[in-house]
This record gives C-alpha cells, structure tokens and sequence, in this order.
C-alpha cells in the first residue's frame, strides 16, 4: 500500500467516524442551545455573561452586547461551526 493509498484510507475512515458521532448527537433546541453556550464559554475574550443565546429548530439568536466588532464576528464564526445550528443570528450591541 502506498502512502497515499494510506493517506487517503485515513482520511475516509476519519470522516466516517466524526459523521457516525454527530448520528447520536442530541439536535433538541436545548442542546445545541449549550453547545452553543459551551462554544463561547471556552473564549473568555468574549464575556459571554452579557450574552443571551436561544435556539429555535436549529436557529440560534444570541442578544446581548460585546466590546468590539471582531467580538462580534467571532461569536457567528464559533456558532456556525456547532453541531445543529442551522443558522446564527447574532444582534448584539458593541459597546465603545
């Protein structure tokens, strides 16, 4: 087997098993609600004690307010990776 015939497998095999985890996954409102909160709890720099985040079949909106736009930014790009989240809706006021 060649290194890229290794490679390749490797790769196959890795998506396979994230994608049979994600099957068992809880997709209730609740619980991508805190993964959502788990996600920003583990950046400090966002201060996610002045956020509020609720999900509705998949739609997450977070209220609340931030210190700079890249808090702002940050906080869609993490929530748009969870596991669930169909769409983020981010309306949060930067604070100057």
């Amino acid at each position: 087997m060649t290194t890229r015939t290794a490679a390749a497998l490797l790769a196959l095999f890795l998506t396979g098993a994230c994608s049979g985890s994600r099957r068992n996954l809880d997709m209730s409102d609740a619980a991508i609600e805190a993964r959502v909160k788990t996600e920003l709890k583990a950046h400090p720099e966002l201060a996610v004690r002045f956020l509020d985040v609720d999900s509705d079949q998949g739609i997450v909106h977070v209220s609340g307010m931030v210190e700079t736009p890249e808090q702002r930014r940050r906080i869609q790009t993490l929530g748009e990776r969870v596991a669930g989240v169909r769409q983020m809706i981010v309306n949060v006021v930067v604070s100057e």
